[in-house]
């Protein structure tokens, strides 16, 4: 999936989960979107369920911006697609 569709498909689960619309590669999602640690594990749980992947604890913190999580997930598709 190119980086754009994981943009496209984040955007939506990010509206699902807060109302909020408008993402681009740098949004942070503390910083720029204001979400507490709820809204934080809700949308991990999106993540890990439109993508199919398992997102350990260890690894949430490291998904500050948009950016962070197409990274993150081409990855996962990667690494999948070699298992």
């Amino acid at each position: 999936m190119r980086s754009e569709a994981y943009l496209s498909v984040i955007e939506e689960l990010v509206y699902q989960v807060t109302g909020i619309s408008e993402l681009t590669p740098d949004t942070d999602f503390i910083r720029d979107l204001a979400l507490n640690s709820l809204d934080v594990a809700n949308l991990v749980c999106a993540f890990e369920d439109r993508f199919q992947v398992e997102i350990p604890v260890r690894d949430v913190w490291q998904l500050a911006q948009v950016r962070d999580v197409i990274e993150y997930m081409q990855k996962k598709a990667m690494h999948k697609k070699q298992v």
